[in-house]
Order: structure tokens, then C-alpha cells, then sequence
């Protein structure tokens, strides 16, 4: 009886042992919202001249690994509404990539900006695209927005917000979208224009922990009416 007992406590012992996985992660967010400009949230105060802030993201990595896996190149996503929020993985990440790039997603998530915590997400061709002019991002079959930056009294250079408190952000180019155009599988419509929109390079690292022999619960949609 002592010796079944005994094996009993090292398997469970075996199954819940925590396992770590080292992420890095930098790159540029492009993200606008339902917001006057500029975002009020960003300043630690409530959404304007709305009682919500729904939002669509993308996160263009420039360089990052998870778990010593590289994911160079690719872009994640999001778009958040009154239904939830829904999330968007690049399709060109290989096999390899695919369950790395989807833990990565929530490991940034969990930064900030974005709601946290488990959701659902789509495979699919990501564009997100800047230049001196204007920034825009394009979730294929789900729309986007485009951006026009926002010049300062001297008429060329951006218009510059440093030490947001929403986003994991240090120093944001501040834009207006002149299209905001979104849609999701969870219902959300967003239909929009002359909203905030943002656009900052981020520099994110962390270790995530997980147990051995745990199943992962399948992914839904975390609610995001993001008052702020």
C-alpha cells in the first residue's frame, strides 16, 4: 500500500512541475481607438467623448524568440468591441512557429493595452505598414484603419507622447485615422473615423510559467469595453 501511495505522489509531482519559457520580444505597435484625439485613456483618465474605448492593434516584430523559438518578421494582433476580444496570428509562421507565435501573443497581451487572458484566434494574412506620412494595419477579411501622423507647431516633425499609461509604449507618434474599419467572428463592428491612433516601438521580455500535464482550456474571447 505505502510503495502505491508513494508512486501516486511522484506522479502527480511529475505532472504539476513547473515548466519556463524565456521570451523577447521588440518590433513596432500600430494601434488606433474609438477615441477623440488624443486618447484620454492614455493619460490615466476615462475613454472621450465615449463611455468605452474599443481598440484594433498589430505588434510588427522586428526581432523575437519564445522558448528559443524565432519569430523574426511576423505580426500579431487585435481587435477588441463590445463582443469581446478576438485575436489575429500571421499566416505566414511556419508549423514550428505557429504555438510559439500564439504564446508570445498572450505573453504581450498581458502587458497592457490589450485585454489579457485567454481568447480566441485567427490565422491570416497581417499588414502593418508606417512610413514619415501615415501608418495603417489590415487584418485580411476583418478590415483595419489607416492613420495620417500628426505634424507639430514646427509643420515636420510628429507630434510625440512619451510615458502613456495604457500601452507598453514608452514614447508613441501620435495619429488620426481617416479609416477605421473593422469587423470579428465574435460579432464586433467597429465603423469609425477621425478617432486616436498611435504608433511607438516596443522593447518587452518575460519568463512564462506552465505545469506539466495540464491541459490547456480552450481559447475564448476576454471581455474589453476597456473603461479605463
Amino acid at each position: 500500500m505505502t510503495s502505491i501511495l508513494l508512486a501516486l505522489f511522484f506522479a502527480l509531482g511529475t505532472q504539476a512541475a513547473p515548466h519556463t519559457a524565456a521570451w523577447q520580444a521588440t518590433g513596432t505597435l500600430l494601434e488606433c481607438c474609438t477615441c477623440a484625439v488624443p486618447c484620454t485613456c492614455n493619460f490615466g483618465q476615462g475613454p472621450s467623448p465615449n463611455a468605452f474605448c474599443h481598440t484594433i492593434y498589430a505588434y510588427r516584430l522586428k526581432a523575437a524568440r519564445y522558448a528559443g523559438v524565432t519569430l523574426d518578421g511576423l505580426i500579431f494582433g487585435g481587435g477588441e468591441g463590445p463582443q469581446g476580444a478576438f485575436g489575429f496570428l500571421d499566416s505566414r509562421a511556419t508549423t514550428a512557429q505557429r504555438p510559439a507565435l500564439q504564446k508570445l501573443a498572450l505573453a504581450v497581451f498581458a502587458k497592457g493595452g490589450a485585454s489579457p487572458g485567454e481568447r480566441r484566434f485567427a490565422w491570416t494574412r497581417v499588414t502593418a505598414e508606417d512610413n514619415a506620412r501615415q501608418f495603417r494595419i489590415q487584418f485580411e477579411g476583418s478590415g483595419g484603419f489607416t492613420a495620417e501622423v500628426l505634424l507639430g507647431g514646427d509643420g515636420k516633425n510628429p507630434i510625440i507622447v512619451e510615458n502613456n499609461l495604457t500601452w507598453p509604449v514608452h514614447r508613441f507618434i501620435k495619429g488620426k485615422t481617416t479609416r477605421f474599419d473593422y469587423k470579428d467572428p465574435l460579432g464586433n463592428r467597429l465603423h469609425y473615423e477621425g478617432t486616436n491612433a498611435n504608433l511607438g516601438e516596443f522593447h518587452l521580455s518575460g519568463i512564462e510559467t506552465s505545469h506539466a500535464g495540464r491541459v490547456p482550456r480552450t481559447a475564448e474571447a476576454s471581455c474589453c469595453s476597456l473603461k479605463r
